[in-house]
């Protein structure tokens, strides 16, 4: 269990926060009751984001009579992150149970070493709820208590969070100066744990905005950047001529040294993919890789048309990345679409990576300069990425030199649509929806559930008529197929909001009837019903997105990764998606990631996003 244990820890500080929740939860099986593991699997969740889920999971667990230091900790960090998610006097009132809570915890633990964390998160917190005074008395006891116990460890980790907790407590206190000078020593002691680090920025540009301080003359450095790459094939001529790979490759590794990239996401096509990977495995970042279809057919598809040589370096990436997902395990089927969903997971993986880790997501694509009428490929990928407005570097594959991203008069083809061959596969949002109780209604119920249920949920999804591609109904079953995940996600949103209005006493039904729906993305046949002479789309992934729903629970919206990675490329940040684990399809679909669908207006009072000044 001590290597289960350890390889979550691995997991966590990596930004992983999804795979190190999975594989804790699956060691607790095998062992409930190991406190250890469960606070790790909670911690995983709190720093993905999903702090509703971590506490209701807190209280499952049977940890709120828990005398360990980090479970207290714990508890009390949650009822942080939902003041961070509330505003006014709610905002206050959790940061005030926080506080107490630290409080609880130091006065439990004021003997240990490690009693500074908890008392340097009273600080914190009563600074959020405006008790400054209390805030500078507990820095003082946090100075006090690191100055008179012996702080000396040959554990660069713990000496980091002494430091840290130095800083964070001189801050509160108003001596700038003084904290100024310990952050570079700080920094130097935090190796690879980029989760520690994105979580001591966050906490402190937090105090700064609070204290009315200025986070960037403490002398941070940025945390390594997370990036998508992207690039042509390489030939002997071509779009990217292969007498241009070592030039190419020179200017690959100066713009990841320049923007201190420590993780990447794309594919392992030949050419642009895996000179981006080996660059990023040869500075020792974490590479993460996405392959659009089966792994055989890739292989002929886009790396052997290279030459024979580059398939031993496709192997040697994949193995030595940090994970590989597939977009789909279908085949090719000469869907090039695919490609571009491939993408986009890729994409939006970056982004959500960014985000766990409080920095900055850019990125980096080989490109000879030149527009073609595609919705395919690299230039479509830079398109897509440019209408994100994050940051985007290119390398010119015929000359080698770099710019900063398509210019403004640069247009390409947009693939939010992608027509590729008349019978080919479309990346589309599916929307499953169903009425839980629908079965048990009584005849004479039935015209009263017609008219002001689905009456209802009719009145919610004519409104996105626009980005609707088809939409069937079967007694209380919904499926809809969407152009865009961000339209999908609005619309499922307000049809649990309209259902959540509805008196069902006043008009005769149960109040036991409550509205499930899941989301996925994926590629799907789009065709005509013989049968019902309407617009359907048919498909592997329609036979996963129907899976999703059934296990939802009512009132919620579950949504599968490849949704959620597309829709922070999709969305302008409007909506939020927590992870809840993997969950067991219906009709034994097998496991998948599931994560709740929810909306972020109101947090974004109190979100803090780190804006480091170059």
């Amino acid at each position: 269990m001590s290597a289960v244990f350890q390889e979550v820890k691995n997991m966590i500080s990596k930004g992983e926060f999804f795979k190190a929740y999975d594989t804790a939860m699956q060691a607790l099986d095998g062992s409930p009751d190991n406190t250890a593991l469960q606070h790790r699997a909670l911690l995983a969740l709190a720093n993905a984001g999903a702090y509703r889920l971590a506490l209701t999971q807190f209280d499952s667990m049977g940890l709120h009579h828990s005398q360990d230091l980090d479970v207290q900790c714990l508890l009390a960090r949650l009822h942080k992150d939902m003041g961070f998610a509330q505003k006014g006097n709610a905002a206050k009132a959790s940061f005030l149970m926080a506080s107490q809570l630290y409080e609880q915890a130091w006065r439990t633990h004021s003997d240990s070493p490690q009693a500074y964390y908890p008392a340097i998160n009273a600080a914190a917190c009563a600074a959020f709820s405006s008790e400054l005074e209390q805030a500078a008395k507990w820095a003082g006891v946090v100075l006090d208590q690191l100055q008179n116990q012996h702080t000396d460890t040959s554990d660069p980790a713990e000496q980091y969070w002494i430091n840290a907790t130095r800083i964070e407590a001189l801050l509160i206190q108003g001596q700038l100066g003084a904290a100024r000078a310990l952050v570079p020593h700080t920094l130097s002691l935090i190796g690879s744990d980029r989760t520690a680090l994105a979580s001591t920025l966050r906490q402190l540009q937090r105090l700064c905005i609070c204290l009315g301080h200025d986070f960037n003359s403490l002398g941070f450095t940025p945390p390594p950047t997370v990036i998508h790459y992207t690039g042509h094939l390489i030939s002997p001529t071509g779009r990217f001529p292969a007498h241009q790979e070592e030039r190419v490759v020179t200017e690959i590794q100066a713009l990841l040294e320049l923007h201190n990239v420590g993780v990447g996401y794309g594919s392992l096509a030949g050419g642009a993919d895996i000179l981006f990977a080996e660059s990023l495995l040869q500075r020792g970042a974490d590479l993460h890789v996405v392959l659009p279809f089966e792994r055989d057919d890739f292989l002929n598809v886009s790396v052997l048309r290279c030459g024979p040589h580059w398939a031993e370096r496709f192997k040697y990436c994949l193995s030595a990345a940090r994970s590989v997902r597939m977009a789909t395990d279908d085949a090719y089927l000469q869907d090039e679409q695919l490609f571009t969903y491939c993408s986009q997971i890729a994409m939006g993986l970056a982004i959500l990576n960014a985000r766990h880790l409080n920095t900055t997501v850019a990125q980096i694509g080989v490109w000879d300069g030149h527009t073609h009428d595609t919705a395919v490929g690299t230039e479509a990928d830079l398109q897509q990425w440019k209408h994100t407005g994050l940051h985007q570097y290119l390398v010119n594959s015929q000359t080698g030199t770099f710019s900063d991203g398509l210019s403004a008069n640069t247009v390409v083809a947009t693939p939010t649509i992608i027509h590729t061959k008349q019978h080919g596969r479309e990346s589309k949002a599916m929307l499953f929806a169903d009425v839980k109780g629908f079965s048990k209604l009584s005849d004479a119920a039935l015209p009263a559930f017609v008219e002001q249920i689905m009456g209802r949920l009719a009145k919610v999804t004519a409104q996105h008529y626009d980005h609707l591609h088809s939409i069937n109904t079967w007694g209380d079953g919904v499926f809809a197929v969407f152009n865009k995940v961000s339209a999908a996600a609005e619309c499922a949103l307000a049809m649990q909001e309209s259902m959540a209005g509805i008196d069902r006493t006043a008009l005769g039904l149960s109040e036991e009837l409550s509205l499930r729906i899941g989301l996925h993305l994926g590629p799907v046949y789009l065709t005509l019903d013989p049968i019902t002479l309407r617009e359907t789309a048919i498909g592997a992934h329609v036979s996963r997105a129907a899976r999703i729903e059934p296990v939802t629970p009512e009132g919620c919206v579950y949504v599968t990764e490849t949704f959620a990675a597309v829709l922070a490329i999709d969305s302008n940040n409007q909506f939020a998606c927590d992870y809840v684990g993997q969950t067991e399809a219906a009709k034994n679909y097998g496991l998948m990631r599931m994560f709740l669908l929810r909306r972020t207006e109101d947090r974004n009072a109190t979100t803090v996003v780190l804006n480091f000044e170059c």
